[in-house]
Parts: structure tokens; C-alpha cells; sequence
């Protein structure tokens, strides 16, 4: 069959304008880009940040275990919650923040806590001691801590002389001080007595030797009556040091705390010793939490004595070997 030439050029013809119609009819694009949308983790990042110079809930970082802090002056205060006494130094450091130092049983906070119960005016210690760590908070073992007693008077309290004043001749009135000369004494008065006092002192050290001085009685000496530096306690003295001592690991119910049960060696049973917090403990009770039953051990550490009872510092520690019929 022929072809119509004017029927395909109609054709071509219809097929070339098709694509610019297309073109033409086609959105055009915008041509800036697009923002696109806010994440929703963006405004919960920006909430998170505190804002600078809030400290609130800031702690100082932790010293590190057997560090040794010398002559820091601070006051001590007692915790209501946890019935801890807790030392302060005056001196703050950053952020402004005073740290905190739970302090442990030993001699010398009984001696500091005597001095206070005897002194009416505020109290600050020149503490040196032994920092320890047990879960996540300082304590110190402190060794000497000499108070500082501090009499700050306002202008207004100032007290008043008790001189009078007197006239001078120019007619001013100013203070006289009372004369400081002490009166004469008579050099022949008295001096017969002095050398036969004397004399009779010595023929009695010649005959019986030097009177011995007699030491303050537990009453004097604490100001209280009771024996806050105690030298025994349980069948312990204080600086006693146990080596590689057998015995078990149990936890005082009552007050929560852990205990070292040592071996009847004396055959009546002796008394236990609570352990004090550092980094030592946390890994006993990790030993504990072992076993089903208090595990038997090897512990080695220094006695202290604190209100008629003993505590333990211990130094280092091992599992002891157990097996049928063993007792370690």
C-alpha cells in the first residue's frame, strides 16, 4: 500500500511538539535547596547541658587510696542520716565547693571529740590522717589533729578597761594604768624556813628515794568519766597487728556492717573484729558473694580501738584452702 507523504510529515510533526508541550507543563523546581526538618534529638541535646556556673549535684573527684593529707585546718560535724563525724576543710577548692572526708574510728577522734565536748567555743583541727576509698566517698584515718580554738570578738563586744580615768595637771583626762612594780620583800624574812624545808627534802630522797608521780585517773583525764581512749577492748589491744590470722567473713545483721571472726585460739572464743571501709573491703565482699556460705580467710591488718570497741584495718587478705576434714 503507497504512504501518504503528507500524512507522515503531519506525524513527524506531531511527535517533534510532544516533548516541548511536556516541558512546559512540567513544576518547575525551586532553586534553593530545601531546609530540612529539626531532629527531635537536637532540642533534647541542648536540654541536657547544664548551664555554665550550675553546680548543683557536682562532686570533687575522689583522692586516690593511701594518700596523705598534712596539717589541713577544718572543722568536724556530725552526719544525721548516717551517724558519721565528718571533717571539711576550711580551704575550698574549685568551684568553690568544700570537700568532704567521713572520718574513722581510731584514738585520735576520740581526743578530738573530748576536746569538743570540753570546749564551749568553736572548734578547728590541723588534721594530718590516711586517705581511704569505699564506695564512691573519701575517708581518712586521722593520726593527729591538734585543735585550734578561735576567740573572734565583734568591735561592738569589745570589753571596756575597768581604770578610771584621772585628771592631769593640764586638765586632760587620760587612762593611768595601775602601777606593775611588785612590792620588796625582805631578803633576812623567811630565809631560816626555806633552807630547813629544803633540808629536811633532801635526807627524805637520801632515805626513800623521789616521790613517784602518780598518772591522772580515767576521770580526769577524759573530763566525762568514760574511757574514750580505751587501751583494751575485746580481748585486743590497740596497735595489736594480725598476720595471715585465720578465720571468716560474716555480716553484722543489726548494723549492716562486716565482721572478721577469727579462730578460737584462747579456747573460749575470741571476740570479732569490724572491718573498716577502704578498697580492701569492697573485695572481700565481692569473696563473700561467692560462696553460699561466710568464706574462711587470711587476713592480715592493724587493731584500733574506738569507745571500748575493736575495728580492724586490713592490709591484705587470701582465701584459705578448705577441703574434706580441713579446717583451712
Amino acid at each position: 500500500m503507497p504512504r501518504n507523504p503528507t500524512t507522515s510529515l503531519a506525524a513527524l510533526a506531531a511527535f517533534t511538539l510532544l516533548p516541548v508541550a511536556m516541558a512546559q507543563t512540567a513544576p518547575s523546581k525551586p532553586s534553593t535547596p530545601q531546609t530540612p526538618p529539626a531532629s527531635a534529638a537536637a532540642p533534647a541535646a541542648s536540654n541536657a547541658a547544664p548551664p555554665k556556673g550550675d553546680l548543683v549535684g557536682y562532686r570533687l573527684p575522689l583522692l586516690r587510696e593511701g594518700s596523705i593529707i598534712a596539717r589541713v585546718v577544718g572543722d568536724i560535724t556530725l552526719d544525721p542520716d548516717e551517724k558519721h563525724w565528718v571533717f571539711r576543710p576550711i580551704q575550698p577548692e574549685s568551684g568553690n565547693l568544700r570537700r568532704e572526708f567521713i572520718l574513722l574510728p581510731s584514738p585520735t577522734l576520740a581526743d578530738m571529740l573530748r576536746t569538743r565536748s570540753l570546749t564551749p567555743s568553736p572548734l578547728e583541727y590541723e588534721l594530718t590522717g590516711r586517705v581511704f576509698i569505699y564506695k564512691g566517698r573519701n575517708y581518712l584515718f586521722p593520726e593527729l589533729a591538734p585543735p585550734i580554738v578561735r576567740f573572734d570578738t565583734r568591735p561592738s563586744q569589745t570589753p571596756k578597761p575597768d581604770v578610771k580615768p584621772e585628771a592631769t595637771p593640764n586638765g586632760q583626762a587620760k587612762f593611768v594604768p595601775p602601777p606593775s612594780v611588785p612590792p620588796r620583800r625582805d631578803p633576812s624574812i623567811g630565809k631560816d624556813d626555806d633552807a630547813t624545808v629544803e633540808a629536811i627534802e633532801r635526807r627524805l630522797e637520801q632515805r626513800v628515794g623521789r616521790t613517784p608521780i602518780g598518772k591522772l585517773s580515767d576521770d580526769i583525764e577524759d573530763g566525762t568519766g568514760d574511757k574514750g581512749k580505751a587501751t583494751e577492748a575485746g580481748g585486743f589491744t590497740q596497735g595489736t597487728r594480725l598476720v595471715l590470722r585465720s578465720g571468716r567473713l560474716m555480716r553484722d545483721p543489726s548494723a549492716g556492717s562486716w565482721r572478721f571472726v577469727p579462730e578460737q585460739v584462747t579456747g573460749t572464743g575470741d571476740n570479732s573484729l569490724e572491718i573498716l571501709p577502704c578498697l580492701l573491703l569492697e573485695s572481700l565482699e565481692l569473696t563473700t558473694r561467692e560462696t553460699d556460705s561466710p568464706p574462711a580467710i587470711l587476713i592480715s591488718g592493724q587493731v584500733v580501738l574506738f569507745n571500748d570497741a575493736a575495728y580492724l584495718m586490713p592490709t591484705s587478705f587470701r582465701r584459705a584452702r578448705e577441703g574434706r576434714g580441713l579446717g583451712r
